[in-house]
């Protein structure tokens, strides 16, 4: 069956963007439904990212998103640090291109009723198997001085999440936006989120070195269009929340809510945390030690191999 998922993934990004010749190919974005990549879909609904230049593709799960790029079905990625760096120890030549955002609440886990995260002790958890979704369990429950022996592990991709926590087959689930507004508004209670461990969920767009190397110019292209999608926002939230809560499912109450939940960096910003000691380096030092602890990585990975040409950005 994962052999079969995985050849239904490539097929369907391939799908989504065949049709091309070689040299006049889009670059191949993979996203998963995320309130901080939807700039990436302002700037292409206004015309600023052309789907002839740039290929925005969605889908299911970042562990999709990560095979897109190990088997070279993808050009571009938007994933969390911890999972860049996962990825780094399997894809030789990858680099951090840009910070989308950083999570301030966006990230959380829910639970029935009134419970709170001490109240887990011996219920069922639902969590994805991906790098962030075992990092932030474990960072929520080492800060509330609980192990994962403590409490009963689900194993969900994320298209579980909703209905297993409505049917009752959890009794609370890690999860992120915009799932997390639409539990909300069910009457969830939100025992945990990453506004208690400010500055460690930290979401990128992660390029293939070879593909930077050859095509920089719509790399660069790329970076534009992304802050044309910034600025939209910005500049005009309110007709940006009308077209983000058709993508994301909810009302646009709760988009600018799930946005309360996020710092979206201007390029300034975005300069200083990838070069600077206090940046993204200062948490991936941190990441990749609990990574490590906890099997998920092999070995460091040396951030400055990693992160793309300060030139770049001059």
């Amino acid at each position: 069956m994962g052999i079969i998922r995985n050849c239904l993934a490539y097929l369907m990004i391939m799908l989504a963007l065949s049709g091309c010749a070689e040299d006049s190919k889009p670059l191949r974005l993979g996203a998963v439904l995320w309130p901080g990549y939807e700039p990436l879909f302002l700037a292409r609904s206004q015309g600023d990212l052309e789907e002839e230049r740039v290929g925005l593709v969605e889908l299911l799960s970042t562990g999709e998103v990560m095979r897109g790029v190990r088997n070279g079905a993808l050009d571009v990625a938007a994933l969390t640090l911890d999972e860049a760096l996962l990825l780094a120890q399997d894809v030789e030549d990858l680099k951090i291109l840009l910070v989308t955002d950083t999570s301030y609440g966006a990230d959380a886990i829910l639970a029935d009723g009134e419970m709170t995260m001490s109240g887990l002790k011996g219920k069922r958890v639902g969590v994805d198997s991906t790098a962030l979704g075992a990092y932030f369990l474990s960072r929520a429950l080492a800060e509330s001085g609980m192990s994962e022996s403590d409490i009963i592990p689900v194993s969900l991709s994320v298209d579980m999440h909703e209905s297993a926590f409505l049917n009752d087959e959890v009794d609370a689930v890690v999860t992120f936006e915009p799932i997390r507004s639409r539990l909300l508004g069910t009457g969830a209670n939100q025992v945990f989120s990453s506004r208690d461990i400010p500055n460690e969920i930290i979401d990128l767009l992660v390029v293939r070195g070879a593909i930077l190397k050859d095509r920089e110019e719509s790399v660069r292209y790329l970076i534009d269009a992304w802050y044309s999608g910034v600025r939209f926002l910005r500049e005009k939230p309110q007709e940006a929340y009308g077209l983000m809560s058709e993508r994301l499912g909810l009302t646009e109450e709760q988009v600018e809510t799930s946005l309360e939940g996020l710092s979206i960096p201007d390029r300034k910003e975005v300069r200083s945390m990838l070069y600077d000691n206090n940046g993204i380096r200062a948490q991936a030092d941190r990441l990749e030690r609990l990574m490590i602890a906890e099997g998920l990585l092999t070995e460091q990975v040396q951030l400055d191999d990693i992160v793309v040409a300060r030139s770049l950005w001059d």
